[in-house]
């Protein structure tokens, strides 16, 4: 299977490649990771192309076909560059060479012109190959320096930023306090691996619509609703101020008694309301929680996904609800909010098989999905 690499947001730690699993997985592609390293993955996959990935992600800044992984210093970069020449993989005959520095690395060692230094170097024997470089080449060949090392490839995709941007609570129509920024809303999409292939996407609490703004963006059918009419109203005008609201249901429920028949949802990525300044309308986060993910299960379809977040001070109750409703617990990322609140982010999948699984407490399982071992 051909090679990629993908540069990852700092952000957090973990989410980043988790939500790069999440995309390869909603497509059922075969896929194996090769190796992290700080802020850059490389993966083997069966796709064609690795550009829709960073296209649909929201920690995933961009990604391509890696050429080499070499020591991170000139000489060693531009020898990986002769000997395994990137023409092949470019679609026209001239690009350029960005350098990128993660995370300050090898700044005693690997000078900020070294794009410069390299193209210097093989600038020659690329015309040789039948292709040159350029300063405003329309491609980019990339060198990213990371814990040592340097990943050469050609950029395939970019995450949208100018996208995302557009997206941002305080652009839309209809605003309220509590939004989460497009990019992570994006993330819980992705880990409950939405895909136009798989079926309908569910936000049951979804406040002034953000998560399903980046559902129905991907091309994801997608259902939604709130308890609160005025909010699902005002989610209802952003939702239908942007393409693809015509694929986009909106509705005033109770996320404790959904109106839907049983497994006709494949993912469900979610944010229920806990904060301080949120109204339960009279239950404990408890209830709500234990109700919500009875209702989860119900409605999921067979290895159908969920992702949602509940605050750190539930973390316990929220994992033995998950499992007590059938759910198949997979994984759990920590993030933190503020002081006062963490955010933990709990992704489980509704087992294929009559029989729930159940999962010891002191395990943690990973995405299983079509991961090549």
């Amino acid at each position: 299977m051909p090679l990629y690499y993908a540069i990852l947001s700092g952000l957090h730690p973990t989410l980043p490649e988790a939500e790069l699993r999440g995309i390869l997985e909603s497509e059922g592609f075969v896929y194996r990771i090769v190796e992290s390293l700080d802020q850059a993955v490389v993966f083997e996959c069966n796709c064609s192309s690795s550009s829709w990935i960073a296209e649909r992600a929201g920690l995933v800044h961009e990604t391509g076909r890696l050429i080499s992984i070499a020591d991170a210093e000139p000489e060693a970069v531009a020898e990986e560059l002769r000997l395994n020449p990137p023409c092949r993989l470019l679609s026209g005959r001239s690009a350029r060479i960005v350098f990128v520095r993660l995370r300050g690395y090898a700044k005693a060692v690997v000078p900020s012109d070294l794009a410069v230094q390299i193209a210097r170097r093989i600038h020659a024997y690329m015309e040789r190959q039948g292709c040159s470089l350029s300063p405003r080449g329309p491609e980019t060949i990339l060198v990213a320096v990371t814990q040592g090392a340097a990943l050469i490839g050609v950029r395939e995709g970019v995450k949208p930023r100018k996208l995302l941007a557009s997206h941002r609570p305080s652009r839309r129509p209809f605003t309220h306090p509590g939004g989460l920024e497009p990019s992570i809303a994006r993330v819980f999409v992705n880990l409950s691996r939405a895909s136009p292939r798989r079926g309908k996407y569910l936000d049951p609490f979804c406040g002034t619509g953000g998560f399903a703004l980046e559902a129905q963006t991907i091309g994801v059918e997608t259902v939604c609703g709130e308890l609160s009419t005025g909010k699902a109203k005002g989610a209802k005008t952003n939702l239908h101020h942007y393409p693809g609201a015509a694929n986009t249901t909106i509705v005033a429920w109770d996320a404790t008694k959904l109106p839907l028949r049983p497994e006709t949802i494949a993912s469900i990525g979610t944010d229920p309301p806990y904060g301080r300044s949120i109204s339960l309308h009279g239950k404990t986060l408890e209830n709500l929680l234990e109700n919500f993910l009875n209702e989860a299960a119900r409605i999921l379809r067979p290895g159908g996904y969920l992702a949602y977040a509940t605050p750190h001070w539930a973390e316990r109750e929220a994992i033995e609800k998950t499992r007590q409703a059938g759910l198949q617990l997979l994984e759990k990322h920590y993030m933190r909010v503020h002081g006062s609140l963490t955010r933990i982010i709990i992704v489980s999948r509704k087992p294929l098989g009559p029989n729930p699984y159940t999962q010891h407490p002191a395990s943690m399982e990973k995405p299983q999905g079509r991961r090549q071992r």
